[in-house]
């Protein structure tokens, strides 16, 4: 037997084994870090209202999104209450409650319950046309500037330049409307007296 070569292969052997341990530890950190990851995105359900045909890309974050996602939202919402005809207020307004901040539900259930009235009892359409969106990224709003048409008993009315600002929150890892009115065209970030 030769004392030597055992020697050596055990000294081969225990390299390997060292390598191999070094090895292991290392997966075990890995593993370590992918599993604490985890588990801090664990419980972070995002749930982000999207207009029914994005244009162009946007991102969302815990708290914020990008403009293109604000004008894009903004500008569908402002379509929800403007495109309506009597067959297709209720929904429209049911639709556009989804989008309301929950507290605020109320006041514009009975604002939508105020133009299904009319709009039936008149018989009337509108349809809005968007010329020009503004975004004010600091205060969440958008400035959406067009052309209303309004056809009453079948009997169009001419376009009038309206501008509307819609105001947005974030609450509940969702963003919200919680402002929706008609602005000045010439200045439509300007604040009401």
């Amino acid at each position: 037997m030769d004392k030597h070569s055992y020697l050596g292969q055990l000294s081969d052997e225990q390299n390997k084994n060292r390598t191999l341990r070094w090895m292991l530890a290392g997966c075990i950190v890995a593993i370590i870090i992918l599993a604490s990851t985890v588990l801090a995105q664990t419980g972070e359900t995002k749930t982000a209202f999207v207009p029914p045909e994005i244009t162009r890309p946007f991102w969302i974050s815990s708290e914020d999104a990008s403009q293109s996602y604000y004008e894009d939202l903004g500008q569908f919402i402002n379509g929800l209450s403007l495109n309506v005809t009597p067959e297709t207020v209720k929904t429209a307004c049911r639709q556009y409650l989804t989008y309301v901040l929950p507290r605020d539900r109320d006041t514009y259930k009975k604002r939508c319950d105020l133009q299904e009235m009319r709009v039936k009892r008149d018989g009337s359409s509108s349809m809005y046309s968007v010329r020009e969106i503004n975004t004010d990224m600091r205060n969440r709003r958008v400035a959406i500037t067009g052309d209303l048409v309004t056809i009453v008993s079948g009997k169009p009315f001419p376009p009038r330049r309206q501008s509307y600002v819609i105001d947005f929150v974030h609450a509940g890892g969702r963003f919200y409307i919680t402002n929706h009115h008609e602005a000045d065209n010439d200045d439509p970030f300007a604040e009401k007296k």
